[in-house]
């Protein structure tokens, strides 16, 4: 074989290649497209969504006899950790600030017990 026949054979499987993904992208979005088909879906998915609320209250329930966090238990935490961190670091600059500030101030008193003015 030469390598213009080879690439005659690629060209030729990936002409058929693409004709065939078409072909079948294009049963998918008939078949998907159906109204009965959407409103089968519509409804699976309007069941499956109350079977998860429905769930998630029972954990919120049974989480409180037992003693163990929630999702939202979690969250909550998380979003308090955050808050503090915030906090902490605001008062690391204070903190901070203030010290600049004594050193200034000693600073300045240094110099004026060396002028002799205090």
């Amino acid at each position: 074989m030469t390598t213009n026949h080879t690439q005659e054979i690629l060209n030729a499987v990936k002409k058929i290649g693409q004709k065939v993904e078409l072909e079948l992208n294009n049963s998918i979005h008939d078949v998907l497209n159906q109204p009965s088909i959407l409103k089968t879906i519509n409804n699976q998915s309007r069941l499956a969504a109350a079977s998860i609320s429905k769930l998630q209250q029972t954990v919120e329930t049974l989480s409180i006899p037992f003693n163990f966090p929630t999702k939202n238990d979690v969250a909550s935490t998380t979003k308090l950790f955050i808050q503090a961190e915030e906090k902490l670091d605001l008062l690391e600059e204070q903190v901070t600030h203030l010290n600049r500030s004594f050193e200034e101030l000693k600073d300045t008193i240094a110099k004026s017990h060396s002028r002799g003015i205090i």
